[in-house]
C-alpha cells in the first residue's frame, strides 16, 4: 500500500467492505457526509437567513444581487469566453 492509499470502510459503516481510497478520495467522502449532514458551521440565525434568501422574504434582493453579478462579470452571466 502506497503513502497516499488508504484502507477505509466503504460508505463510513463500521461493518462495511474495506476498499482502497486515495488520500483525495477520502477527503472528497468526508465533504459527502458533511454535506449530507448539513454544515455544522452555521448558526440557526444564519440558515434561517439563507432559507429567507432562497425562498423567503429576502428572495427578490437575493436575486437581484445574483443579477448584478452576472452583468457585472462576462464569465459568471455565461457570455464570457473562458479562453481569453
Amino acid at each position: 500500500m502506497s503513502a497516499t492509499t488508504r484502507i477505509v470502510q466503504a460508505g463510513g459503516r463500521r461493518h462495511g467492505t474495506m476498499v482502497a481510497m486515495s488520500i483525495g478520495e477520502e477527503l472528497l467522502e468526508e465533504r459527502r457526509r458533511r454535506r449530507r449532514a448539513g454544515d455544522p458551521r452555521l448558526s440557526a440565525e444564519g440558515k434561517e437567513l439563507f432559507r429567507r434568501m432562497t425562498t423567503g422574504d429576502l428572495v427578490d434582493e437575493f436575486q437581484a444581487g445574483l443579477d448584478a453579478d452576472a452583468i457585472a462579470d462576462p464569465l459568471l452571466g455565461g457570455d464570457g469566453d473562458a479562453d481569453d
